[in-house]
């Protein structure tokens, strides 16, 4: 087991209404702290559930999103308009529930150039606007995958300069994917990982009480950063010593 850089703060939600207001709480806090330092608030997405999630929070929390920038945590390889683009699931959402969000405020991926390329543009994009994200927010699959760093694939865990890398092969389709990098990661003012379900009970154990680094999640560890963790029932079931 290893140490944390920072404390772990960990949010239990009793029901999908109380997940929803604590990350909108988190959304607030992170945003205020943000803006009151410079002029935009720069979050990383992920997909999956979070993307309901986090639209059943903006809505409900009626924040004010015009100075906030998005960006993609990692990013499938396919066309923008595929069903299993990131953005395009976000963009689907957006667009008829939250149309204050303008297409302007997306800093996405070029999936039209080779799969390297697309990385390294993707990486000089990010540089150019972020230095340290102000709050990245992640999912975790069973397997314990976050972004798309995955278990069977370790030397992506080794990588130290790139801040975006190139996926293939990947465990999860679709094969090709970019993502980001723990450097990129770990530098972030706030990280949170955002995990429900009863079937990543024992993951998120192993994760977050044991650190176990054989799974890519546990390897998120911000250096300067606040490290939080918003559950539903089912998925903080097995870590009662944490709450």
């Amino acid at each position: 087991m290893s140490e944390r850089k920072s404390p772990l703060k960990v949010i239990p939600s009793a029901s999908e209404e109380q997940l929803v207001q604590a990350l909108g709480d988190l959304l607030q806090r992170c945003s205020q702290e943000a803006l009151a330092k410079h002029d935009k608030f720069s979050v990383g997405l992920s997909g999956g559930s979070l993307v309901q999630l986090l639209t059943k929070s903006l809505k409900s929390c009626n924040l004010k999103t015009t100075n906030w920038v998005f960006f993609f945590c990692d990013e499938r390889y396919v066309r923008l308009d595929d069903s299993d683009s990131t953005y395009g699931a976000y963009r689907a959402e957006w667009l008829t529930q939250l149309p204050c969000i303008q297409e302007s405020q997306f800093v996405r991926a070029d999936t039209s150039q080779p799969l390297d390329a697309c990385a390294a543009d993707y990486e000089a994009k990010v540089k150019s606007q972020v230095d340290r994200f102000d709050l990245l927010l992640l999912g975790m699959g069973p397997d314990g995958h976050t972004c798309s760093l995955f278990p069977e694939q370790p030397t992506t865990l080794q990588e130290t300069k790139r801040l975006v890398i190139p996926i293939r092969n990947s465990p999860k389709p679709p094969p090709e994917r970019i993502t980001f990098t723990l450097p990129l990661i770990n530098k972030a003012r706030n990280v949170a990982f955002v995990v429900t379900g009863a079937a990543k009970a024992s993951v998120v154990k192993s994760v977050f009480v044991d650190l176990d680094k054989k799974f890519p999640a546990a390897w998120v560890n911000p250096t300067k950063g606040q490290l939080t963790l918003i559950v539903d029932a089912g998925a903080g079931k097995e870590i009662e010593t944490l709450k």
